[in-house]
C-alpha cells in the first residue's frame, strides 16, 4: 500500500513519527505535515497566497498549510497514487465536539473530497497503549471490512492503559462550555469545561474511551440526513 501520513500537530511531533515507524510494516509510508502544530484547525485550507514546502529527508515533506492542506498536497501534487490517508497520532483525545474543531478529523475529511479512504487517530498522550495494540485495531478494520471513501474512520484510544474491546461507536455530544478569561497580558483566551465526559450512552465514543475501550465511528464529509 501506498500511505499518506500527516497529523495536527506538527512534522517533528511524537505521534506522527512513532506512527511512520508502525505503519512501515504496511507499506510505502510518505510524510506531508504541517510545520508548526495546526490543533483545530478542522478542514480550513489557505487560500490566495503561496505555501512553502520542504523536503525534509526521503518521503517526508514539511508544509506551511494546515492538515487538510497537506492532504491536497500529498494527494494531487506527489507522483504517487495513494491508497489510505492517516492522521495522527494526535496528542489528545478527538470525541464528541472535538471531532468538529479537530485538524487531525479534518485531514480526512479532506481525503474523502478525493475519494481515498482516511482514518484519524487519537488518544490520550498515552502512546505506548497506541504502540502496542495499533496492529490489533488494524487487523480489526481489515476484517470488518471497514475502510471506505464514503466515509472516514475516527479512532480513538482509552484513556488508561488497558484494550478490553474495539467497539464501533456514534458521537455523543456531550454538555461543554466555552468562556474566555482575560490573561496578564491583556489577551483573552479560550477555556473549556466539559460537564458529562462519563456519559451513560453505552454506544458511545465518549463512553468507550472511557471504558477501557478504542472507539471506532464512521464520520461522513456531509452532515446530510
Amino acid at each position: 500500500m501506498n500511505i499518506l501520513l500527516t497529523n495536527d500537530d506538527g512534522v517533528e511531533a511524537f505521534g506522527l513519527n512513532m506512527m511512520k515507524k508502525i505503519l512501515q510494516e504496511y507499506g510505502d509510508v510518505t510524510v506531508v505535515a504541517p510545520k508548526t502544530a495546526m490543533s483545530a484547525k478542522s478542514v480550513s485550507i489557505i487560500i490566495g497566497k503561496g505555501v512553502e514546502v520542504t523536503k525534509v529527508k526521503p518521503n517526508v515533506f514539511s508544509m506551511e498549510g494546515t492538515p487538510a492542506d497537506c492532504v491536497a498536497f500529498g494527494l494531487s501534487s506527489l507522483d504517487k497514487q495513494f491508497d489510505l490517508v492517516i492522521s495522527g497520532c494526535n496528542h489528545g483525545l478527538n470525541v464528541s465536539y472535538d471531532t468538529m474543531y479537530s485538524g487531525t478529523v479534518g485531514a480526512c475529511l479532506q481525503a474523502l473530497t478525493y475519494r481515498v479512504p482516511a482514518i484519524a487517530i487519537s488518544c490520550d498522550n498515552n502512546f505506548e497503549i497506541v504502540e502496542n495494540h495499533l496492529h490489533e485495531v488494524i487487523e480489526y478494520v481489515k476484517n470488518m471490512k471497514l475502510l471506505s471513501n464514503e466515509y472516514m474512520l475516527n479512532i480513538n484510544f482509552p484513556t488508561g492503559n488497558e484494550i478490553k474491546e474495539i467497539r464501533e461507536t456514534h458521537i455523543y455530544y456531550r454538555k461543554e462550555t466555552t468562556f474566555y478569561v482575560k490573561d496578564e497580558k491583556g489577551l483573552y483566551r479560550a477555556l473549556r469545561e466539559l460537564h458529562d465526559e462519563e456519559c451513560l450512552d453505552l454506544k458511545s465514543d465518549v463512553y468507550a474511551v472511557h471504558h477501557d475501550m478504542v472507539s471506532i465511528t464512521k464520520i461522513k464529509k456531509s452532515l446530510d440526513l
